[in-house]
Order: C-alpha cells, then structure tokens, then sequence
C-alpha cells in the first residue's frame, strides 16, 4: 500500500477521500512555452511522497529537474532545455544544449570526445540525448493496494551508411514512493556490426551539492583521469565553495558489487531540510554499467558533481576505446539492457539507515589506502 502523509491507505481508502487520483500523485504531460524550450513536450510526475520530476520526451525521456519536498537535488545547464531543432552539429553541440538534470544520456554510438575512427565521424557525448521520443505513452497501473505510474518510448538514432540503433526507455515511480526506476533496451536495428557506448550522466547539484555535502561510492580504489584530476583527490567525493577558476577533476572507480548484487553511488547533505539532512542515491547493475566515473566541476554557475555509470571503461572516448580494444559493439539483431534507479532518502534517520545499509554491503571498499575513499570510519 503506498505510504502518504505519515501512513497507508489501501486503494479504497483513497478511492473515497479523493475526487481525481491526481489530487495525491500522477502524471501530467505538458508542452514548455518559452525560449529554446519552447515545443518540448514533457512529463511532470508526482509520486505524492513529496518527490516530483520532470522527463523530456523530446529529448530522449531524460529527466531534467528532480525535487525533494521542494528542495531542487540536481544542477540545471546555463544554457537551459532547447528543442531538438537548436541541435548543431559539431563537437559544441553537446555543451550548447547540455541541461544537466537528474540524468542525461550519452551515447548510443559513443560517449567522450568528439572525434572520428573507421565507423565515421562523431561529436562529444553522441547524438541520443538531442533526439524526441515515439510512440509515447504514459498509465497509471493498480495491482491490488499498489499504484504504479509508467512512462514509455522509444528513440532513434539512425542515419544512411551508419548506425540503425533504437533505445526504448521505460520510467517507473509508485505511488508514495521516493524512488525512480529507469529501464532501457538498446537494439542494433541495421545489418552491420556497430560501436554501442552509452553512460548516464547524473548531475548532482546545489543545496544537495554544498560544503557539507559527501559523496559515498561503492568502489575499491579510484584513479584521477589526468594532472588536475590527481591535484584533487584529498576532497574528490566533498563539495566547496564555488571558484571560477576551478579545473574539472574527473575520476575512474574500481567498482564493488554490493550484497543486492548492485554497485552504487549516494550524496549526503545533512545539513538540508532544516537540519534533517537529504541523500540522493543512484543504484545500478555492474554486469550491464561495469565502468563508473565520477566529475568535480565546482565552477561558476558550473556547480555539479556527476556520477556516471557506464558500458565502457575508457573514460576518454570512442577513438582511445578503439585503440584499447575495449569499445563495445553491438551485431545485427542484437540489444542490450540497462537498469537503474535513483532514490531519495530524507530526515537523519532514513539517511543513518541508508548509510548502515550502504557500509554493510560495501565494507570491502571502505578498507582503502586511498585518501577519500567514500567510505565511513567503523
């Protein structure tokens, strides 16, 4: 039964204290009106626990704000939504039109640095993240005392003499809970072997990202992507104050399945909330995302921190894959899929039972010679 307002009520319970179920929680789709975004249809969804989201259909159904009882969790992009139409190609085009959000999708065919190698020519982060969603479709599922709601839909990223790949997304939240479930099928439609890269690229941002806010990482060790990288890696997992000259310092994670059989990665801020404190925690399948990054950008306006579970460990791109040997692919007929879900956790004591739970099935990596492991002291 979902939990609302401090307790259960069965479907009956709230089938006669309600006259539309929109009233406690649901989806409504609506279409944004102004500047860049203007056309972009979306999806507001209410999961009535004090969660609220905002998926973009014309932009591959990645959801770009997440709020928590009114407390925004995750960092919006300078530049804004834009409609698929402003999308240029070229190396910038992700940059001009990167929103942030609780996640953007990165791929299908590459992630990284734009480039090009024997598969053709291809811009930072790929194409998936610029394309609407199709056959879009939206319910709300009773099962019993349970209410589920569920957005669908499917995206293209195809082209002549390239790659034919197609990902069908399903978003998943219950009534009462705090809990978003993303699943994704990725399908090599056409009839050649092609490149499949794909990483979620999770923004975490202010007032959850502040100077009291800690990153804990499901890891064994980290390592920095470069120079400025290693500069930083007493605070890697620690927010700070904002400084305009500040260099991104990315990091690559040896990661740990925990005892679910899930790798994860939380943000705490025990100051949010008046003292109460918020935790904001992605969860996700290491035998399908076996490669995890981690950004520190605490720029100007640029305030995030992204945690980025990937298919691919070569953080710095589709060509350097290529010269690795170990750029995924993906042969005709052939899909893959992807699990993950993000969860809110607020008030001391759902975040201390976050963090029990989190320490019991990641002790192995919390005994590390690495300065900032993530771990907590036992």
């Amino acid at each position: 039964m979902p939990r609302l307002f401090g307790r259960e009520y069965s479907a009956r319970e709230l089938d006669v204290r309600i006259g539309r179920p929109g009233q406690v929680g649901g989806v409504q789709m609506l279409t944004l009106d102004d500047g860049r975004a203007r056309g972009v249809r979306a999806f507001d969804v209410s999961s009535g626990s004090g969660l609220r989201f905002t998926a973009l259909a014309d932009r591959a159904l990645d959801v770009c704000a997440l709020e928590f009882r009114g407390i925004p969790l995750v960092w919006h992009g300078p530049g804004g939504v834009a409609a698929p139409s402003f999308t240029q190609s070229g190396g910038k085009a992700f940059a001009e039109n990167f929103f942030g959000g609780l996640f953007t999708t990165c791929g299908l065919a590459n992630f990284g640095q734009a480039g090009v190698d024997t598969y053709g020519e291809f811009g930072m982060h790929g194409r998936i993240n610029h394309l609407p969603a199709e056959n879009l479709a939206s319910q709300t599922l009773w099962a019993g005392d349970s209410c589920t709601y569920e957005i669908a839909g499917t995206i293209s990223e195809a082209q002549m003499f390239g790659e034919d790949l197609t990902l069908e997304r399903v978003l998943r939240v219950e009534l009462g809970s705090n809990r978003l479930a993303v699943h994704d099928i990725v399908s090599n439609k056409g009839g050649t072997r092609r490149p499949h890269m794909i990483l979620y690229h999770c923004n975490m941002g202010f007032p959850l990202l502040d100077l009291n806010a800690e990153l804990y990482v499901s890891h064994r060790s980290l390592r920095p992507r470069d120079a400025r990288a290693k500069d930083g890696m007493k605070d890697w997992n620690r927010g700070g104050e904002p400084d305009p000259s500040f260099a991104e310092q990315v990091y690559v994670h040896d990661l740990v399945t925990c005892a679910d059989g899930y790798a994860r990665a939380m943000m705490v801020n025990q100051s949010l909330d008046d003292g109460r404190g918020v935790a904001l925690s992605v969860r996700f399948d290491p035998t399908q995302l076996p490669a995890f990054f981690t950004w520190r950008m605490l720029g100007v306006r640029t305030y995030v921190m992204g945690i980025e579970p990937a298919n691919c460990q070569t953080v710095e791109g589709r060509v350097e894959a290529g010269k690795a040997g170990t750029l995924p692919f993906l042969e005709p007929g052939e899909s893959r899929s992807y699990d993950l879900s993000f969860e809110v956790f607020g008030g001391r004591s759902e975040i201390e039972r976050a963090l029990r739970l989190f320490d019991r099935d990641t002790s192995s990596a919390l005994i590390s010679d690495t300065p900032g492991a993530g771990g907590r002291s036992t």
